[in-house]
């Protein structure tokens, strides 16, 4: 599979979580109606807000599902010598963070910032060794840094948000 056609993959998946996102009903044939759904998150209205949940937890967890399968495929491809070792990272960082947004504690949280720290530190290791090796660029390796300095970052200020809670 060449990177450009699994780029397109990658890009559809998230623009299909994002058309979801922003219109809450997804490809409905009764499309969007705002008169239901004003009522529909009305405190009087049982259910309503339930019922969304649901249905934001449900996107979600196929928003993960999709994305594993595309984790999978990039792995194979890329231990067959056919994959791109950044875009494996993308969908790596893709899919983690699909699964912080199942989170439902900050401790949780907390967990998979650190699984995308580790990540990107073991990412930031191989893109040196590729550099050493002449395979990659000082300009790769200075990327791969920023992303984990980043992922880093945001794992301190989520610490700081629990102990600022407690």
């Amino acid at each position: 599979m060449s990177r450009t056609l699994i780029t397109g993959f990658v890009f559809l998946a998230v623009t299909i979580f994002a058309v979801f996102m922003i219109f809450g009903t997804g490809i409905h044939p009764d499309g969007f109606n705002a008169a239901k759904a004003a009522v529909a998150s009305e405190p009087g209205v049982a259910g309503g807000r339930d019922s969304l949940q649901s249905e934001l937890q449900e996107l979600l967890m196929e928003r993960r599902r999709i994305l594993s399968g595309i984790v999978e495929s990039m792995k194979i491809f890329l231990e067959s010598g056919r994959g791109d070792i950044e875009e494996y990272r993308d969908a790596n960082i893709a899919l983690l963070r699909a699964e912080m947004d199942l989170c439902t504690t900050p401790n949780e949280r907390i967990e998979i910032l650190q699984k995308i720290v580790q990540f990107h530190k073991k990412f930031e290791e191989q893109i040196k060794r590729r550099a050493d090796e002449g395979h990659t660029t000082q300009y790769d390796v200075d990327r791969a840094k920023v992303a984990m300095l980043e992922a880093q970052i945001e794992l301190v200020r989520e610490n700081l948000k629990v102990q600022s809670t407690n």
